[in-house]
């Protein structure tokens, strides 16, 4: 039995690793008292598994984890009990289950959406706007061999929308997993430079399915 929870990783817990992350859930989950199934071998390990790591330092209110279970679970017990046991700043929004035949969840993720703030009180609205109504966005990228390839990041950029609220935001969509995928690190640095500091927080997760984008819980 596998199920499929969305959650949130918001407040101090933003600068807890990926790694740190699963295990604070293996934790978690053992501690709740959830039916959590192991690897078989030597060395079992509890199955667990992530759609997308999330950056050091990258809040989200759309995270996902899938758990495999040895036996059916009550799905709001579930939540409630791991709520319970889970630090302040994650919180399981629900649980739905997932049939066992279903792709892994890291190899549905094909989009994200990111909010994205600078910490300026100049207005860069043009800038930002000017840049991203180009044709194409040149940037250099180091690949796996740390050779320098120049790229072109336009098509990465699904949509976006540039407001100034006290300060210049960005709410963008764009491509993300193995497949094809540009960090919102990237983007900004292309974007405006190193010049400012700014905050990311991740909003949704999505799959591509018959050429349309929905979220990590419609596909299931």
């Amino acid at each position: 039995m596998r199920i499929r929870g969305k959650f949130k990783k918001e407040g101090y817990v933003k600068f807890v690793g990926h790694l740190d992350t699963v295990r604070l859930f293996q934790r978690a989950i053992k501690t709740s008292g959830l039916p959590i199934a192991y690897s078989e071998g030597f060395n079992p390990h509890s199955k667990v598994y992530f759609a997308m790591p999330l950056s050091v330092g990258v809040s989200s209110e759309g995270e996902y984890i899938e758990i495999k279970t040895t036996k059916d679970v009550d799905l709001n017990i579930a939540t409630i009990n791991l709520n319970k046991v889970l630090p302040e700043g994650i919180k399981i929004d629900n649980f739905k289950n997932v049939p066992d035949q279903s792709p892994t969840l890291m190899s549905q993720v094909d989009a994200a959406d990111y909010t994205i703030t600078i910490n300026t009180n100049e207005d860069i609205y043009y800038k930002l706007k000017s840049i991203l109504s180009q044709d194409k966005i040149i940037t250099t990228k180091q690949n796996k061999k740390k050779k320098i390839l120049e790229i072109d990041i336009k098509p990465l950029i699904i949509n976006y929308d540039i407001s100034y609220v006290d300060k210049p935001i960005l709410k963008v969509r764009l491509y993300a997993g193995s497949k094809q995928n540009l960090s919102p690190d990237l983007l900004v640095k292309c974007l405006i430079g190193e010049s400012y500091d700014y905050d990311v927080h991740r909003t949704e997760l999505y799959s591509l399915l018959e050429e349309k984008l929905v979220t990590l819980n419609q596909i299931v």
